[in-house]
């Protein structure tokens, strides 16, 4: 795929993303706040609001690392599963060159790993996010099967893949979680290309609800970011800055990157 090529897959993905449009946050308060912590205060917990935060003011680039080290922890987590597929989504559209860590967002950059081989091209960190939202859609996460609808559902795609977003529209109208809540993210225009695609056929495994696959960390930081140990005894707050966690995430503050269009 050409890097133009994949930005235009992904264009139609921004307005999914579980925030807000970059302006309208860059001029709001972070919506992490150390002295207000979520209930049992552990690494993992604060390490999703860290990951929000700064995502909603345009780094999911640095996003990424603790989000996918959340998501792999299976069942319970496929929020963080939808948003790292998200934003990996988001920071291939945004490509500049290889993920890294940038100042500002990890005080001990040692510990933060950009190695893997999603981090090394827009091609496969576009390919990654897609794997995530898979694994989460397959998990019934409806905002990642209304993601795949239109990745797949626009008339440039394949019959296959065309096929492919009937069915994931399907789940997600039949999605009893998406039910509860009355949300529809998915628009007449596109319904309406696919009402005379056929759905898959019934044997196909994709129909089947699979729990959000777990991996065991190996990763020095994601063991870091899944201790369940809490850092402070809720519902007293963080004592001083030389809390543990954050020395490793530091306050989302002005440092959000300028987006390319």
């Amino acid at each position: 795929m050409k890097h133009t090529s994949t930005a235009k897959k992904i264009g139609t993905i921004t307005a999914l993303v579980l925030m807000s449009s970059l302006a309208a946050c860059a001029a709001k308060k972070p919506d992490f706040d150390p002295k207000n912590p979520p209930v049992g205060g552990t690494p993992a917990e604060y390490g999703f609001q860290y990951a929000q935060a700064i995502a909603k003011r345009g780094n999911c680039d640095q996003a990424l690392p603790i989000l996918i080290c959340l998501g792999e922890q299976g069942p319970g987590w496929e929020l963080a599963m939808h948003s790292s597929g998200v934003c990996a989504l988001e920071a291939a559209k945004l490509w500049t060159g290889p993920l890294q860590v940038r100042p500002g967002f990890y005080n001990k950059e040692s510990t933060v790993s950009f190695d893997k081989p999603y981090y090394q091209t827009q091609d496969a960190l576009y390919a990654k996010g897609l794997t995530q939202l898979h694994r989460s859609a397959a998990a019934g996460w409806p905002d990642s099967q209304a993601v795949l609808v239109k990745e797949y559902g626009t008339a440039d795609k394949t019959a296959e893949q065309r096929q492919e977003a009937k069915l994931w529209l399907t789940r997600y109208d039949d999605n009893t979680r998406r039910k509860i809540y009355g949300g529809n993210s998915v628009d007449t225009d596109l319904r309406a290309r696919l009402t005379s695609v056929d759905a898959p056929d019934a044997a196909d495994p994709r129909w089947q609800k699979i729990a959000l696959p777990r991996t065991p960390a190996k990763d020095p930081f994601c063991r870091h970011v899944i201790r369940a140990r809490p850092v402070h005894s809720a519902p007293e707050p963080p004592q001083s800055d030389d809390d543990p966690l954050l020395e490793k995430l530091p306050m989302p503050g002005d440092n959000r990157r300028t987006p390319r269009h």
